[in-house]
């Protein structure tokens, strides 16, 4: 949970939720702002695809914090009340919020604390 590589792969995965919220906002913004309802068939494949990846990261990540959350949190529960409540009701930004304000200040701090047997 806490290795270099899976640190990276957090890191990768929420830096794809925020594109894929990015994403998103570009493809709604782009509707809009041509004034129809839908993608075309060839316009929709191109999105899909730029989405796969997105959303593949955004599960993962959200899996990886609920687990964090479960497992390793030690907050005081009202806090974890409320990270409770962004985890489950936003998925995208959520899990990112999370990783960056909790499971981040987590790692560095058990970084920063000596392992036991060493001085």
């Amino acid at each position: 949970m806490f290795s270099q590589t899976a640190r990276g792969i957090y890191f990768g995965c929420a830096m794809f939720s925020l594109a894929l919220f990015a994403t998103l906002i570009g493809v709604h913004t782009a509707i809009s702002a041509a004034g129809i309802k839908a993608l075309t068939p060839r316009s929709a494949a191109i999105v899909r695809v730029l989405l796969f990846p997105e959303i593949i990261a955004t599960a993962l990540l959200w899996i990886a914090m609920w687990y964090f959350w479960f497992s390793f949190d030690r907050s005081h529960f009202l806090k974890k009340a409320g990270w409770f409540l962004l985890l489950f009701f936003s998925a995208p930004l959520g899990p990112v919020l999370y990783y960056f304000f909790s499971f981040r200040r987590y790692q560095l701090q058990a970084d920063a604390s000596p392992s036991p047997g060493t001085q």
